[in-house]
């Protein structure tokens, strides 16, 4: 399954843990400008609820990629317990997008450009601010039904 621009919705991500961001450059010496944001996160495919309220999860190891990705912010504090906190996955509560207009736009000038802001749950207040013109969502593997929405370190391919 593959998502594209068109298929944004701001909750989409909610409770989607990201356990790796990286960075995809082209090289411009080459002619190749890609520049693009990839999270490695656990897709919530489907929220399963219950009659007796319980909650089970269908989820994917997925690639959530932004393309022409410019001005990176990342806002993370995770506290300081003097060294005996271990590192944390992030969370995302919500991404939000607002589209530039037209006049304020200086790159992908043959598409939209937007403001993106992927809002975390965890670190609480904790968030990740770019441009970008879209997005791209690709899931790795089938979806697993989980008791839990996250994969295991196994599970995720």
């Amino acid at each position: 399954m593959t998502a594209a621009p068109d298929d944004y919705n701001p909750g989409l991500w909610h409770d989607n843990l990201v356990y790796g961001l990286r960075f995809d450059l082209g090289d411009p010496a080459r002619g190749d400008w890609r520049a693009d944001l990839a999270l490695d996160i656990d897709h919530i495919v489907e929220w399963l609820c219950a009659p007796d309220k319980s909650v089970r999860f269908r989820v994917a190891p997925a690639t959530l990629t932004f393309h022409h990705v410019g001005d990176f912010a990342l806002t993370v504090d995770c506290g300081d317990s003097g060294g005996q906190a271990a590192l944390h996955v992030l969370s995302i509560d919500r991404i939000e997008r607002q589209r530039l207009p037209p006049k304020a736009q200086k790159v992908c000038l043959d598409r939209p450009y937007y403001h993106w802001r992927v809002v975390l749950n965890w670190p609480q207040g904790g968030d990740i601010r770019f441009y970008a013109s879209g997005f791209t969502l690709r899931l790795r593997a089938e979806p697993v039904l989980s008791d839990q929405p996250s994969l295991s370190p196994l599970e995720r391919v």
